[in-house]
């Protein structure tokens, strides 16, 4: 690779916030409102959320956020992203018991009954957002990230630390 075309391949390009706002709008009925104060930018397949401000001409690698990929149909959101905006959605949205938490957050793949649309959903558990999941026909398929999946047990501990915050005095 020439080192022009990989110049040219590392330039962000602004993107109209109001198509991002719609897509995210429209997919999980997260209000536009929600993203005031962010500018969108596209680099290759990608597309990023920085907040309001001026970025000087310069080379970048990454720049805010990573908040959706376009390289496949539909648009995939990532799952930093729901776990920012997701707590906003208001459709295709899935929340999860215990046992199907963990398996969520290990990877796995299992059978949900929902009215989603089939396609990406915001996954929750006990009100938090877990992240992104696909789900069609009654299965649900996690999308959290390799690097971000959790063990069995750390899993359990994990989501154990989570129950026993919420079952304080007050809760009850």
């Amino acid at each position: 690779m020439s080192p022009k075309s990989s110049r040219i391949r590392n330039v962000f390009e602004s993107v109209e916030p109001s198509l991002i706002k719609q897509l995210w709008q429209y997919r999980f009925g997260i209000p536009e409102l929600t993203f005031a104060g962010y500018k969108f930018f596209r680099k290759a397949q990608s597309v990023w959320a920085i907040s309001d401000a001026d970025l000087p001409r310069l080379s970048y690698e990454a720049i805010g956020m990573r908040i959706m990929s376009c390289k496949d149909r539909p648009w995939k959101p990532t799952t930093s992203a729901l776990q920012i905006f997701g707590k906003y959605a208001a459709k295709n949205l899935i929340h999860l018991n215990l046992e199907e938490a963990m398996i969520f957050l290990e990877g796995g793949s299992q059978a949900i009954e929902s009215d989603c649309e089939p396609g990406y959903v915001v996954v929750f558990y006990r009100g938090d957002v877990l992240g992104c999941g696909l789900y069609s026909h009654g299965k649900l398929v996690s999308q959290i990230p390799k690097e971000r999946r959790i063990a069995s047990t750390r899993c359990e501990q994990a989501l154990d630390v989570r129950l026993e915050e919420s079952e304080s005095p007050d809760d009850l």
